[in-house]
């Protein structure tokens, strides 16, 4: 493990204006990144995706991330899943054990997610945690992971294997409609800031990647998913306590971020985005009458063939 010294933190920290224990707290992921990524097991078993995956590999760091969350990508059958799963926890729990983390007893392992929480004493003497997930059910994707050497000024450098973009936004959005976290907001608001997806074909990939995304995925209380968005109540809800417990100490401390503005553009991008074609409507309703057709959202074979046997498409349309 890397020494983490106090007063060298503080400088960083008052240069970059950022929390200081925030501040180790990313340094130490990207650490335990390098080492996923050293990894011959979890390099090729594990995916970044989130928040982490958004602001290190699109972003130059414009927020601190709090955890590390994966994705499981190897393709295979519930047994060598389970099988690999089995390494993949060994290999882990050595690797924080043995830089010194200690596992939280509220840890917990239900049947397609392994969720931890691993303690620590930051170099101020404070009692601190990071949160590890790596979800198993999320094991078929879209479109291939991609490698990005991640070169950020005051953090060491790191190659990331990643969700691709479109990937990371779309499952951010899903994340966005069916909880709506700050970070989440945030996260969206840059997307449409920064203006990743301008095209008519970047427009069609994120709106297609969402729409799959708000059928198989886990965020939405309700089993139905919609084929019309016009209003997002969600985000309605958020709130500026949620903003100034949430977000705020993770933004650099400069920095003005109007959630109200942020919900008004976020709100108008995602109204036009998600207009769908009467093919992507019919996969939905086809979908929610639990039949899973994803040729009638995707029309490239290869696409079709990632993500054709995808365990929680097949489990949300599993006859009961």
């Amino acid at each position: 493990m890397n020494s983490y010294n106090k007063q060298a933190l503080d400088i960083i920290a008052k240069e970059q204006g950022f929390i200081r224990d925030n501040l180790e707290k990313v340094m130490r992921l990207v650490e335990i990144l390098n080492y996923f990524h050293d990894s011959p097991l979890l390099s090729k078993s594990l995916v970044l995706k989130g928040g982490t995956a958004i602001n290190l590999t699109v972003f130059q760091l414009p927020r601190l991330s709090v955890d590390i969350d994966l994705d499981f990508t190897v393709d295979c059958d519930r047994e060598s899943m389970l099988s690999i799963r089995q390494e993949v926890n060994n290999e882990i729990l050595r690797y924080m054990e043995s830089e010194g983390y200690h596992l939280a007893p509220g840890s917990k392992t239900p049947h397609t997610l392994d969720s931890w929480v691993f303690h620590y004493t930051n170099a101020a003497g404070n009692n601190d945690g990071i949160k590890i997930e790596i979800n198993y059910s999320d094991r078929c994707h879209i479109l291939p992971a991609i490698e990005t050497h991640v070169s950020i000024p005051f953090l060491s450098d790191v190659k990331v294997r990643s969700l691709s973009p479109v990937e990371l936004f779309a499952t951010k959005i899903n994340a966005l409609i069916g909880r709506s976290a700050a970070r989440d907001i945030y996260d969206v608001y840059n997307m449409v800031k920064h203006q990743l997806f301008v095209s008519d074909e970047e427009k069609t990939s994120l709106r297609k990647a969402t729409i799959f995304y708000l059928t198989v995925g886990s965020s939405r209380k309700d089993n139905a998913t919609p084929t019309e968005y016009t209003d997002f109540p969600q985000i309605d809800k958020i709130r500026f306590p949620q903003i100034r417990s949430q977000l705020l100490p993770v933004l650099r401390r400069s920095e003005h971020f109007d959630f109200e503005i942020a919900k008004t553009e976020v709100k108008d991008f995602l109204s036009k985005l998600l207009v769908l074609t009467e093919s992507e409507k019919e996969y939905v309703r086809e979908f929610n009458d639990k039949k899973y057709i994803p040729e009638l959202l995707f029309e490239d074979k290869e696409m079709v063939n990632r993500i054709k046997f995808h365990p929680m498409a097949l489990w949300k349309t599993r006859s009961r």
